[in-house]
């Protein structure tokens, strides 16, 4: 099925930043000094983003992360291996060759299918063109107020259940609070900034928010608003984004979560969007 795109082209460089910097830092390094240094900050570096990753899981509990952690330990592990041997020390043996290959195979395999099942890709995009699909009136323009969408009847375990499921598929970062639960639709390459706040900076962001007690309300930032190509009716615009978390959760509680996915996966958006 075809579906026309609401949103503007993705033109964010976000997402390529951190492994432009790796590499920019490593060339600067081997440059100013020489290549065993350069390895040993590359090193370093690739166990600084691992530890990122391993957080990435431990928030979000997606075992993607996971293996995109271990992926860069292995490969800091080799080029520390390798660092060590340009200081003069001796070389590994074929054994060492063997692992390289090996491991470079393995995990080549695990992340490239990560890659193309979408497992590792943060789905804000996927949310934002689904809520826009059935609005196609034009609004006046832009409010900061978050606008209730009305109520529903679920058990707090059931909301929580459903919001460690949105979580661990990256389709939101979910906020639990004493009152309820508020999600985040994150779009790739602006992760970093919301896994990395704290407190109540992600107010600002787009949310929708489940209380316990049954209320939703939605909030959409401007500058999610001005990402589409048309100026759509806010006031539908909310209750369309509402009613969709709204959907998400009934398909949740009745075990057919895949069918969330399954909807994301037919918008047919690129990996790195």
């Amino acid at each position: 099925m075809f579906h026309t795109r609401k949103l503007k082209p993705d033109r964010s460089i976000g997402g390529a930043l951190v492994p432009l910097a790796i590499v920019l830092i490593f060339g600067l390094s081997a440059l100013i000094f020489d290549i065993p240094v350069a390895l040993f900050v590359f090193t370093l570096m690739l166990w600084v983003y691992a530890l990122y990753s391993l957080y990435v899981f431990i928030r979000t509990g997606n075992l993607g992360h996971l293996a995109v952690c271990l992926y860069q330990v292995f490969l800091g592990l080799m080029a520390a291996i390798v660092s060590l041997n340009f200081e003069g020390k001796p070389f590994p043996d074929a054994k060492f060759g063997v692992a390289w290959i090996t491991g470079v195979v393995v995990f080549g395999i695990i992340l490239v299918y990560l890659a193309a099942t979408k497992k590792i890709k943060w789905r804000g995009r996927e949310v934002f063109e689904l809520a826009a699909e059935s609005v196609e009136q034009v609004g006046n323009g832009y409010t900061s107020r978050p606008r209730p969408v009305g109520k529903v009847e679920y058990a707090k375990q059931e909301i929580l259940a459903f919001a460690r499921f949105i979580t661990r598929n990256l389709i939101a970062i979910a906020y639990v609070g004493p009152k309820g639960i508020t999600f985040v639709p994150v779009k790739m390459g602006d992760e970093y900034t919301f896994l990395l706040r704290l407190g109540e900076a992600y107010r600002e962001a787009t949310w929708v928010s489940f209380d316990f007690d049954g209320d939703i309300a939605v909030h959409i930032s401007q500058s999610d608003y001005l990402d589409y190509q048309e100026p759509l009716s806010f006031d539908r615009l909310c209750e369309s984004l509402g009613q969709l978390f709204v959907e998400f959760a009934e398909l949740h509680q009745k075990g057919e979560g895949v069918r969330i996915i399954d909807r994301m996966d037919a918008l047919r958006i690129s990996i790195f969007s």
